[in-house]
């Protein structure tokens, strides 16, 4: 049950991808004991949270406690209305599942989440051109994509290091070191990225990304300082940046 919980947690702290995301709501519809396992969490969750307005906290436990009647006939009937139940136990989860976004996410999503919740949504692949002619920047992408993370940073330091002039493949090492969890080196091809002169270019975003998930003292106030260059400025990503400083 405590992964099951972890996992249920990583749903509603938005770490989960949109392919995760349809299989975990899934499972809610088909597993009635995970489904019971998620009404668990949502109850726990909804009593912990004290200083939410008592009356939604009354209706969401309202929706938790919804049970439908089993009625005792014979076996074919009874075996029917459990089955029954379970369907409209699983109904009752999904909506619940909207309240806890909205009570519970959506109005309290913090900006390490929203962060994480970007590079599941922007840094799970990257486009790769269909091409039947060698391409090692495109090679570099299908590492990456297959999740062979070490051979992608080999492929583009490779192009890197013959091409100094390419601010693209610096753009790609910064997200595969993410990834990596190695921050400080995807600051440095980052901030390398940045000498790009496209006014769209999302390099300064990607920095502010970045020390939101190092999050060393001083890298909150580092990352609003930037966040508030890409919104003035409306350089790449600056409608995200956007909504992120209404986090401060």
């Amino acid at each position: 049950m405590e992964d099951n919980l972890q996992y249920i947690d990583a749903y509603f702290q938005q770490m989960l991808n949109a392919e995760q995301i349809r299989q975990f709501e899934q499972k809610i519809a088909e597993d009635p004991e995970f489904a019971d396992e998620v009404a668990f969490y949502l109850a726990a969750k909804q009593s912990s949270k004290a200083a939410a307005d008592q009356e939604k906290k009354e209706r969401f436990r309202q929706l938790l406690s919804q049970q439908a009647p089993v009625i005792n006939i014979d076996r074919g009937r009874n075996i029917t209305r459990v089955w029954m139940y379970r369907v409209s136990a699983a109904a009752a989860v999904v909506v619940c599942l909207f309240l806890a976004w909205y009570f519970f996410v959506g109005n309290s999503a913090s900006l390490e989440q929203m962060a994480e919740k970007y590079m599941n949504e922007n840094f799970t692949t990257l486009s790769v051109k269909m091409s039947t002619e060698k391409d090692s920047m495109e090679d570099g992408k299908r590492f990456y994509n297959a999740g062979q993370l070490d051979s992608a940073v080999k492929e583009f330091a490779s192009i890197a290091e013959r091409d100094t002039g390419n601010y693209l493949v610096k753009n790609y090492l910064g997200i595969v070191y993410l990834r990596l969890g190695n921050y400080d080196k995807a600051l440095q091809y980052f901030q390398n990225f940045e000498k790009d002169t496209l006014y769209s270019n999302p390099s300064l975003f990607y920095q502010a990304l970045t020390l939101l998930k190092r999050n060393l003292p001083g890298d909150k106030q580092k990352a609003k300082e930037l966040l508030l260059v890409v919104d003035k400025n409306e350089l790449g990503e600056f409608e995200t940046a956007r909504q992120w400083l209404k986090k401060w």
